[in-house]
C-alpha cells in the first residue's frame, strides 16, 4: 500500500512540476527598449514582449468606429509600428511614455495592452 502511495504522489509531483513550469514560461516576458527589440527582432517574432518609447508625434491614427489604434513608438534612435484593439488608455497621448505589450508579426507590433508611465512630478493643469 506505502508503494501505491509513493508512486502516487511521485506522479502528483511531476505534474504539478510540469505545470508549473509550462505557466512562467508563457507568462514571462521582455522589456526591451525600441532600439533594443529592432536589433533583436528575428528572435523575437511572435514572442510575448513589453517594448518601452515614446509616441512619435503625428503617428497616432484613432479609428472609434473599430476601437483600433495605430501609432509609432520611438526611443529617439528607432521607430516602431505599433497596431491596438481597444480602448487606449485615458492617459494615452504623445507626450506620455508608453509600454507596450503584445508579439510583434514581422510587419507591425500588434499590442494586446499598452501602460502609459506616470509623469516623476505633479503639474496642475493652467487655467
Amino acid at each position: 500500500m506505502n508503494k501505491k502511495i509513493l508512486i502516487g504522489g511521485a506522479i502528483i509531483l511531476v505534474v504539478v512540476a510540469y505545470l508549473f513550469w509550462s505557466g512562467m514560461k508563457d507568462s514571462s516576458v521582455y522589456f526591451l527598449s525600441v532600439s533594443e527589440f529592432v536589433e533583436q527582432q528575428r528572435e523575437l517574432t511572435h514572442k510575448g514582449i513589453r517594448v518601452n518609447g515614446e509616441p512619435v508625434p503625428g503617428s497616432i491614427q484613432w479609428d472609434a468606429h473599430n476601437l483600433a489604434l495605430e501609432f509609432e513608438i520611438t526611443d529617439g534612435e528607432k521607430i516602431l509600428p505599433v497596431r491596438y484593439n481597444g480602448v487606449a488608455p485615458d492617459t494615452f497621448s504623445e507626450e506620455v511614455s508608453v509600454v507596450v505589450e503584445g508579439k510583434f508579426d514581422g510587419q507591425i507590433f500588434n499590442a494586446t495592452q499598452i501602460m502609459t508611465k506616470c509623469p516623476s512630478k505633479y503639474e496642475p493643469k493652467e487655467e
